[in-house]
């Protein structure tokens, strides 16, 4: 459970659900990304990758104020 609080945490303090979706992407390259519910339980520590992924698609769709489509974000800012 500290480990998705911990998760959590991260989310809030960048606020970049996509940036974070796709390091659990990265890590999938050495861990298992949908490991059973067994497997999970007994043999992770942390959040499976599908498990972060949800979380930070879930906290993008609660926060869509941080959102930027790629016009804004190259958009230089307004003064």
């Amino acid at each position: 459970m500290q480990e998705y609080e911990a998760d959590l945490y991260g989310l809030n303090a960048a606020a970049e659900p996509d940036g974070f979706a796709q390091i659990a992407l990265k890590l999938a390259e050495y861990r298992k990304l949908e490991p059973t519910p067994f497997e999970e339980f007994f043999f992770y520590d942390h959040p499976s990758g599908r498990t972060r992924i949800h979380a930070a698609m879930r906290w993008k769709a609660e926060h869509p104020e941080t959102w930027s489509t790629p016009a804004q974000a190259s958009r230089p800012p307004s003064r």
